[in-house]
């Protein structure tokens, strides 16, 4: 070995400053040890366990303040169902197609849930109703769902407890022989994540007690040892543990499963490296021939500093994830924060106190001689070779940072938790009958108007947005009040309409055939009218002509009439005088001849008033002599029109004929039309007529269900090909809202709002909001770690290379873990590994900086090259 490596191995023997903090430490080590106990006893026996706490007292994981959960609040608020965004399937599966005990025990779900207020908000009730029974129906007929809206918000206690409360009324509804049931859905996915999260807690904390009980063993070789430094994390932890758990009791914070995993993680692993940094550099001091007590100093001039600024760094670096806004990361920050200095602590007083105790009775004492050669070696290369090592070094960086850019996280919680969880099962049975995206929640637009929508015109927009929507690539469904199956409505096409009045008209064909036959009775009646007309106008003639010559014989009549008159007249002239006396006689009533002559002179009276009459009457005479004639030329006009219709008649019987057996050839099956649009599910020429929105019972129903009571507001329910919460899932977002604003341009709801949510939205927000909480997080502790790193070295250059190496190493271990994950295993990565890696990553790595920074420090004495390889080796 070369003098130089001969140099490096010497350590410096100069005892190390005796400080204020570590006289007090080596003086109380025993009353230090008994007062943790003791805050370990109080915090195990009066608060409450932390799984416990966490569950009482979760915080909900949903992204209240993101835009799809903004859309799901207005959804609830315009259709008066739900105020919260914890939504559940309930599976129905069956060896068999589901039959009537299925739809009792169904209906009894059902009524049982509406029972329940307080837990159950809303059902979406598609299988009870025969109209939209199919939505929700599987095509073998085995299986059927219905979604069910619960109180609390996902991940929250109230929304964990109607998860519960859902299951205890399945279970109470006592469903038949050969029908399962299953809770699944987001909600109970979440709420089962809760359950498996708090018990991984404790799997995670013994299968780390056991790692690094072996791990400490093979390299203290003595199991006092690590039996001590076990004991030390154990009561960091558990105190940690009691501290937060008490916060959360009291309501100070609120907690989730990844809060609690990740303090349990964090606190173990810093517990043991402030462990080791303690009694590896005690056993170092010892080795190099220091007494106990100047061991113990040595070691806490050392330690102590890289111990409090580490654990300030990895606490500062979690703190900056309650600067966050997603629930999967804003709640960690103060929780874990808080029981990571707690853990600093007590690892900044207690273990340094088991120290002085534990090396009276040489239980720290190095059982062999622990050489560094391996590691001065690679110090040593280091130091002769910089360059080509540091280019190694970045090559191998260069891998992981090349695959960083082809990342792809997923954002399906249900891939990361047990496959046996209820939940889970829940899902694998839905998949044996429904696509993978059905029960997830599908993606709800919901479209705000200023006007009541239920009038045919708007109904046209409204199938227009829905074609739109389904246009999309990758959109397989979409529900809506005309599209309540994701099919188009039945018979509510111009052609099937056209197709149901033709026919009617072929019904009413057999009669309007009689009616035409009737036409031809008609004709030949008025061919016998008009052959009497004829008749009638040759009378007629004869009437005319015998009226004339009438007339003309009674002027004779009166001319001989006046002369009779005339000569009565002269004879009565002549009588009168005589005559006066048959008037005069009183007894002429008795003499015959008086009464006889006056008889005769009372006829001559009358032949005045014959004279007069007969005038009269030869003036009517000669009326009618001036109108027969008149009467007689309308006749041969009157023939003459009677003669046309009858030719019209007939023309009308052979048109009519012939457009009648034109229908009939092509009125063979008058629906066809009708039926080839409703069987190719087409509706280009969709119509919705007045008289089906308006007194449609069955209409009503589907309107009840995609309708806002008012009438102002609808929404469709967007089913997707494929899971939803990838990535190309994701990309169809703002494709549906784009289609939407598209399809609703220029129609009279240009100017209506329009919201999205759903998985692929919600998922959408989280990827967007964790993008901006990781920069937050990311620059937050960044800047947080440099000021720590440039306060404990007091150098610029020091803490610029720390964060420096950190932010290079984060990229390159994220991405060598992407690397073997992603393309060699082919597992992809939770969404949320990247934001907790990064804080951790950011932590953990200035912490080992920190030392190995340190240590060169106290090395610099001996040169720099020579303080590089010493520190290599003693760290």
């Amino acid at each position: 070995m070369s003098n130089q490596n001969l140099e490096t191995e010497r350590i410096d023997t100069e005892p190390a400053p005796r400080s204020r903090a570590a006289r007090l430490v080596h003086a109380l080590s025993l009353p230090i040890i008994l007062g943790w106990l003791a805050v370990a006893v109080i915090l195990t026996v009066g608060v409450p366990p932390l799984e416990k706490v966490e569950k009482d007292n979760a915080v909900a994981l949903a992204p209240i303040g993101a835009p799809s959960f903004k859309a799901m609040e207005r959804l609830g608020s315009d259709f008066k169902e739900t105020n919260s965004g914890a939504l559940a399937m309930i599976v129905l599966e069956g060896q068999d197609p589901l039959g009537d005990d299925a739809h009792k025990y169904y209906d009894r779900l059902i009524h049982l849930m509406q029972d329940d207020t307080k837990h159950v908000q809303h059902i979406q009730n598609f299988w009870g109703d025969p109209l939209t029974r199919g939505a929700a129906q599987s095509q073998d007929g085995k299986a059927a769902y219905v979604q069910v809206n619960l109180s609390g918000q996902p991940g929250s206690s109230a929304g964990d407890e109607s998860v519960a409360a859902v299951r205890k009324i399945v279970d109470e509804a006592a469903p038949p022989p050969g029908l399962k049931i299953y809770v699944t859905g987001p909600a109970p996915i979440i709420a089962d994540m809760n359950t498996a999260g708090a018990k991984t807690v404790a799997l995670v904390t013994l299968v780390s007690m056991a790692v690094i009980f072996i791990t400490l063993l093979l390299v203290y070789r003595s199991i006092f040892t690590v039996i001590i430094l076990l004991l030390i994390v154990g009561l960091e932890l558990q105190i940690a543990r009691g501290v937060v758990a008490l916060m959360g009791n009291l309501h100070l914070v609120g907690l989730t499963t990844f809060a609690v995993n990740l303090l349990v993680a964090a606190v173990i692993a810093t517990g043991t490296d402030y462990g080791i940094f303690w009694v590896g550099r005690y056993q170092e001091a010892r080795q190099a021939g220091e007494d106990r007590e100047q061991a113990f100093y040595t070691t806490f001039s050392g330690v102590a500093k890289v111990v409090l600024a580490s654990g300030l760094t990895i606490a500062g670096a979690v703190f900056c994830l309650s600067f966050t806004r997603l629930p999967y990361f804003q709640p960690l920050g103060i929780p874990c924060a808080v029981g990571i200095l707690v853990a600093v602590l007590v690892a900044l007083t207690l273990g340094p106190a088991l120290l002085v105790v534990g090396s009276r009775f040489g239980l720290f004492e190095p059982r062999r001689v622990v050489t560094a050669r391996r590691w001065r070696r690679i110090g040593t290369a280091i130091v002769r070779w910089p360059a080509p090592i540091l280019i190694a070094t970045l090559a191998v960086a260069l891998i992981g940072l090349l695959t960083l850019p082809n990342y792809k996280p997923s954002y399906d919680d249900q891939k990361f938790i047990p496959s046996n969880i209820p939940a889970n099962v829940g899902y694998a049975a839905a998949g044996r009958h429904f696509p993978g995206s059905r029960m997830a929640m599908p993606e709800i637009l919901l479209v705000e108007t200023d006007h009541d929508l239920r009038n045919p015109a708007d109904m046209l927009v409204i199938n227009k947005l829905a074609k739109g929507v389904l246009a999309v690539p990758g959109i397989s469904t979409v529900q809506t009040v005309t599209r309540p199956e994701g099919t188009p409505l039945q018979h509510t096409t111009i052609p099937w309409i056209l197709s149901m009045g033709q026919s009617t008209q072929m019904q009413n064909m057999a009669f309007q055939k009689d009616r035409m036959d009737d036409m031809l009775k008609q004709a030949d009646e008025l061919s016998k009218t008009i052959a009497i007309m004829q008749h009638m106008q040759s009378l007629m003639t004869e009437l005319v002509n015998t009226t004339h010559q009438m007339v003309g014989t009674t002027h004779e009549m009166q001319a001989i009439t006046e002369e009779l008159r005339d000569h009565i007249s002269d004879f009565e002239d002549f009588w009168r005088p005589i005559r006066s006396y048959f008037y005069w006689e009183k007894h002429c009533y008795d003499i015959p001849i008086c009464w006889s002559l006056r008889s005769i002179f009372d006829s001559i009276d009358g032949v005045d008033l014959i004279n007069d009459k007969l005038k009269d009457l030869v003036g009517d005479l000669d009326q009618i002599d001036l109108i027969m004639p008149q009467i007689l030329m309308q006749l041969p006009q009157m023939i003459e029109t009677m003669q046309s219709m009858r030719s019209m008649m007939l023309t009308m019987h052979s048109t009519m004929s012939g457009v009648m057996g034109q229908m009939d050839a092509n009125a063979k099956d008058p629906a066809a039309m009708g039926q080839a649009f409703d069987q190719s599910k087409n509706d280009d020429s969709f119509y919705l007529p007045p008289g089906i929105i308006n007194g449609s019972d069955s209409f009503k129903r589907v309107e009840k269900v995609f309708m806002s009571p008012d009438g102002k507001d609808f929404r469709m329910l967007i089913t997707q090909r494929g899971d939803p919460a990838t990535p190309e899932g994701l990309t169809r977002v703002d494709a549906i809202k784009t289609a939407a604003e598209e399809s609703l341009k220029g129609t009279p709801l240009e100017n209506s709002k329009v919201y999205l949510t759903g998985t692929a939205a919600i998922t959408k927000d989280l990827v967007d909001g964790s993008k901006f909480d990781l920069l937050i997080a990311g620059v937050a502790a960044i800047c947080l770690i440099f000021i720590i790193m440039l306060m404990m070295t007091r150098s610029f250059i020091a803490a610029m290379v720390i964060v420096g190496t950190v932010l290079l190493s984060l990229g390159a271990s994220f991405g060598l873990s992407v690397f073997v994950w992603q393309y060699l295993l082919g597992i992809q990565m939770h969404w949320t590994v990247l934001s907790t890696s990064v804080i951790v990553l950011l932590a953990v790595g200035s912490d080992y900086n920190l030392l190995l920074v340190s240590r060169m420090k106290e090395e610099l004495g001996a040169g720099i090259k020579t303080g590089i390889i010493r520190a290599m080796g003693g760290t």
